[in-house]
């Protein structure tokens, strides 16, 4: 039975692709935000331009967390791997 169940260094790799996956998602969120749109020079209507800005800002501190997530993670499977698991 558990010859079926993932190894440890396993759970921390899938975990870590799935947080890269998440960065990767608020990256193009981002990039989007960040884009042009038509008509080109045109102001974004009443709060449509502050909520964009509050939106980048919360993308910003979001790819932070990630970054702290991702940081944990890679101590982790140091550590798995130190103890003598397999990456």
């Amino acid at each position: 039975m558990s010859a079926n169940l993932p190894t440890q260094a396993d759970i921390f790799l899938k975990a870590l692709e799935s947080v890269n996956a998440a960065r990767n998602s608020l990256s193009e969120a981002r990039d989007w935000l960040n884009s042009d749109w038509s008509p080109v020079g045109s102001a974004l209507p009443g709060q449509a331009g502050p909520a964009r800005t509050t939106a980048r800002q919360r993308i910003a501190v979001s790819k932070g967390q990630i970054d702290e997530a991702k940081a944990a993670l890679y101590r982790a499977l140091d550590e798995i791997e130190a103890a003598g698991g397999v990456r």
